[in-house]
């Protein structure tokens, strides 16, 4: 059924798809303007831009000793450095720079997309990114998402297919390798590119293609040797390298931020990463769900290429998912992590898609019906937050907490009334405020869990009837139910990628305010305080944009990472040596300073205490960064003893 559909689409005027794809990319790229103009920055994006200026202008070199805490691979600082020391640096420029990056990414999966599926699909591709806020978000702020999400594209354009000439998989092949000296988690890609090249185009090309890409990723770790050492150690158990060791972070270096969370909040994080990349997701998943038989392929190429994207994409989930899910480090990642390569399970359905016209049998059509009545239910639960204004009004749950009940004991009624949440605290052990957000949780995710199952049952109704549809109007059949299940699917996912269901949740840094020239105006502030030559303590946000604005001034750069470089406990000097910092560090560093700059919002328990005790004056303050971002301003200390 499904190559008929093709050709029928086909047939239509040739200049129409091509006409959808070009308004898919002029809404990503108004989109993506926007969002970079109106996101709050956030501590990644200060560091990559500050580090990377600093690398690229000499100040620091990446893995040094004393220096910054270089805890990605050098190409993701010394990228956005070198365009910050040929063009100036600042937040303007970095956000600038990523969303020319998605306008680099928008043709390249539109070129691949077209190769594996025609024209048609290939606008189909781009829609789906257009019309996803949170993937949009993810790439249009100066962090790696966006950069790594456009080399993997690019990798897959030059890749993919028996027809590539030998210089498109050498390009490929060194896309690869430099895209593993950008991010340690991608370093998958070069050695799985390589067996598939290998596997499409013979020892010798696939061979010879990715020496070159295995050399770059060498010479990057030859200059940079022996620090980048620290990235490997850092990744790597101790007892399968302990070589590593004068590399590794010392064990009594106590982290003073872990996510502790539950396993309920890691399901959460999972649920999140499949609603902002939903369509990328299920679209995968309906690949392999309606993966063809043997027989039913075109030739042998493009199952070779579907199977290295199934390869390619199951490997990075695992390994991101057991990153993030599985450790304590950075839970909620996951839909960050997801947004690196999910792009690949589109290009997998458009590989496998032409070729799935084989009946499905019973047991995949049975998934296909557990699927579509139990996702939306998870993902209606997952954006339960999203949906407070639903719950019943507070004064509502507060009159039922004080409605007064029989007494009961024993079975048999007592004399007098106790109001509900009276039963409860003598029930559970729960006081009046916690029965309040009890009845309001339970009343929330009953009502999210009743909308996600409706929704769900309307979904199989339309899966069942849709095939008769199609045929009624354009003489086409489905196979399966399965096949009708994952195009429905796929249909409410294009349709609620905009909402708050799905990518449209994704609102952690939203602002309605220009959050770019909010930072231009609170470093002129900063410049108007801080003398030539300071050094300066940086407390002061987090994100570490207003240094970017700040000439001639020295700071402690192990501080841009704020609490993720703080240690509890650990020798000061080895501490420092790895661009870390703790308490001893601290005191000095206080007292070492010219000036201490520190968010309001950030001003509280330690950093407090030790201002407030000690011989500290507060000389100035700044302005709110931006309505949005409530007590942003800077407050500036200077150390006077006596």
């Amino acid at each position: 059924m499904l190559p008929r559909l093709r050709q029928q689409l086909e047939h239509w005027s040739p200049w129409l798809p091509n006409a959808l794809a070009m308004l898919a990319a002029i809404a990503y790229f108004l989109q993506s303007r926007y969002y970079a103009l109106t996101q709050l920055s956030v501590l990644d994006e200060g560091a990559y831009l500050l580090k990377g200026f600093w690398f690229a202008s000499g100040q620091y070199v990446p893995y040094q000793d004393y220096g910054p805490l270089t805890n990605h691979m050098p190409l993701a600082f010394l990228i956005p450095g070198y365009v910050q020391a040929w063009f100036g640096p600042g937040l303007e420029l970095g956000r600038s720079f990523a969303v020319l990056l998605g306008m680099l990414f928008i043709p390249g999966l539109w070129l691949i997309s077209r190769r594996l599926s025609g024209n048609w699909m290939a606008a189909a591709a781009l829609w789906a990114i257009a019309l996803n806020p949170a993937l949009i978000k993810m790439y249009s702020v100066a962090v790696t998402q966006g950069l790594i999400a456009a080399m993997l594209v690019w990798i897959m354009y030059f890749a993919l297919g028996k027809e590539r000439v030998k210089w498109q998989l050498f390009v490929a092949s060194a896309l690869a390798g430099l895209m593993a000296l950008t991010r340690l988690n991608m370093t998958p890609v070069i050695f799985l590119l390589i067996l598939y090249l290998i596997w499409e185009h013979g020892w010798r090309s696939g061979l010879s293609a990715g020496a070159l890409g295995i050399g770059i990723w060498m010479l990057g770790h030859a200059i940079f040797w022996p620090g980048i050492l620290q990235m490997w150690a850092t990744y790597t158990p101790q007892a399968v390298t302990p070589f590593l060791d004068p590399w590794r972070i010392p064990a009594e270096a106590l982290p003073s931020w872990t996510s502790g969370v539950a396993l309920q909040s890691r399901f959460l994080s999972f649920l999140e990463s499949l609603r902002f990349n939903f369509v990328p997701l299920i679209a995968a998943l309906a690949a392999w769900l309606l993966w063809p038989k043997a027989d039913s392929w075109p030739d042998a190429s493009k199952r070779r290429s579907a199977i290295f994207l199934s390869a390619l994409l199951t490997a990075l989930l695992l390994m991101h998912a057991v990153a993030s899910l599985g450790a304590d480090y950075c839970v909620f990642c996951f839909p960050l992590y997801t947004a690196f390569f999910s792009v690949l399970g589109l290009l997998l359905f458009l590989q496998v898609w032409p070729s799935c016209d084989s009946p499905r049998n019973s047991a995949i059509n049975n998934a296909a019906k557990i699927l579509l009545f139990a996702l939306p239910a998870a993902i209606s639960l997952a954006s339960f937050s999203l949906f407070t204004a639903t719950i019943p009004p507070r004064t509502w749950i507060r009159q039922l907490l004080i409605f007064e009940l029989p007494r009961i004991s024993g079975f048999s009624i007592q004399p007098g009334t106790i109001p509900f949440w009276g039963l409860l605290e003598n029930r559970y052990g729960l006081d009046y405020a916690e029965s309040a957000r009890f009845i309001q949780g339970t009343l929330g995710y009953g009502w999210m869990l009743l909308l996600g199952l409706i929704f769900g049952a309307v979904l199989l109704w339309l899966a069942g009837r849709f095939p008769k549809f199609l045929e009624k109007r354009t003489e086409l059949k489905l196979n399966s139910f399965a096949s009708s299940a994952m195009i429905i699917l796929l249909l409410a996912g294009f349709l609620f990628s905009p909402s708050p269901f799905l990518g449209g949740g994704y609102r952690t840094y939203d602002c309605t305010e220009n959050v770019i020239a909010g930072y231009e105006r609170l470093s002129t502030e900063l410049q108007q305080e801080i003398p030539s030559g300071a050094l300066v303590f940086w407390r002061g946000g987090r994100s570490a944009i207003p240094l970017l604005d700040l000439e001639n001034i020295q700071t402690f750069p192990a501080q841009l990472n704020g609490d993720y470089s703080y240690r509890l406990a650990g020798n000061a000097d080895e501490l420092h040596r790895y661009g870390l910092w703790g308490p001893a560090l601290l005191q000095d560093w206080l007292q070492a300073a010219d000036l201490i700059l520190v968010e309001n919002d950030l001003y509280r328990t330690w950093l407090q205490d030790a201002l407030e005790s000690g011989p500290y004056e507060l000389v100035a303050s700044t302005d709110t960064l931006v309505d949005c971002s409530p007590r942003s301003e800077i407050l500036i200390y200077a150390y006077r003893p006596d």
